[in-house]
C-alpha cells in the first residue's frame, strides 16, 4: 500500500506539470526570467516565510509527541534561517530589505495562501493541517530538482536559489516531514484534499509574481 505522502504527491501530478510549464519556472531554469519578476517573487516569498514559520510553530504546539514538537519547531527555525539569508543576499543590494517597513506589501495571492495555512494550523484536524503545509516542502524540492537538471550552463543569475532547493539537505527535510504525515494521518481523503488545495496555491504564487498580481485600487 502506498504511503499517504505518496498518494498526496500523485494527486497533484497535473498541478506540478503546470508549475514546470509556467513561464516563471521556465525562465528561472534558463536564466531568462526578468530580474524585476524575480525581485517581486522574493519580496512576496519573504512575506510568506514570516507567516509560514508561524504556521509551523503552531503545528509544533499541536504535535501529539515530542518528535513532532522537535520536527516542526526545527522546521520553523530552519526556514527562517536559510531562506531569510537567501532573500537578503539578493534584495538588499537592490535597495530592498525584507525586514524593513518600506518593503512592498504582500500580494493578494500571498495573503490568501498564508491565510489558508493559518486557518488550517489553528482549526483543521492535525493531519489535515500537516497536509496543508507540506506542498511548500515537496513542490520546492521537486522544482529545485527539475531546474537543476535543466539549468543553463555556466554562471546563472539565480544559481543561489537553485542550489538552495536542489540541496540534499533540503530533500532530507522534506522526507522527514512526509514521514511524520504518514505516521499521523487519520482521514486520508481530507489530507489529500488539503494537500491539493495548497499545491494549487503554489502554482498561483509563481503566477502572481509573473503577472504582478496587484491589489485593486478604488475607482471613481
Amino acid at each position: 500500500m502506498s504511503s499517504t505522502a505518496q498518494d498526496c504527491w500523485t494527486s497533484v501530478d497535473d498541478w506540478f506539470a503546470a508549475i514546470c510549464r509556467h513561464p516563471f519556472v521556465v525562465g528561472l531554469t534558463d536564466g531568462s526570467l526578468p530580474e524585476d519578476v524575480f525581485v517581486r517573487y522574493l519580496v512576496d516569498d519573504a512575506h510568506y516565510l514570516d507567516r509560514y514559520a508561524r504556521v509551523l510553530s503552531q503545528l509544533a504546539s499541536r504535535a501529539p509527541d515530542v518528535a513532532g514538537i522537535e520536527l516542526w519547531a526545527a522546521s520553523a527555525v530552519g526556514a527562517v534561517a536559510a531562506e531569510r539569508e537567501l532573500h537578503r543576499s539578493y534584495l538588499v543590494p537592490r535597495g530592498l530589505d525584507p525586514e524593513a517597513d518600506a518593503v512592498p506589501e504582500a500580494s493578494p495571492t500571498c495573503v490568501a495562501y498564508t491565510g489558508s495555512l493559518e486557518a488550517a494550523a489553528h482549526s483543521a484536524p492535525f493531519d489535515v493541517a500537516l497536509a496543508a503545509v507540506l506542498p511548500c516542502f515537496r513542490v520546492y524540492a521537486e522544482v529545485g530538482r527539475h531546474v537543476m537538471a535543466r539549468r543553463a550552463p555556466g554562471q546563472h543569475p539565480y544559481g543561489a536559489w537553485i542550489d538552495t532547493y536542489a540541496a540534499p539537505e533540503f530533500d532530507e527535510a522534506v522526507r522527514r516531514a512526509e514521514a511524520y504525515l504518514d505516521a499521523w494521518t487519520t482521514d486520508r481523503d481530507a489530507v489529500v484534499a488539503a494537500y491539493r488545495r495548497s499545491t494549487r496555491f503554489e502554482w498561483m504564487f509563481w503566477d502572481a509574481a509573473w503577472r504582478a498580481d496587484p491589489w485593486p485600487a478604488p475607482t471613481s
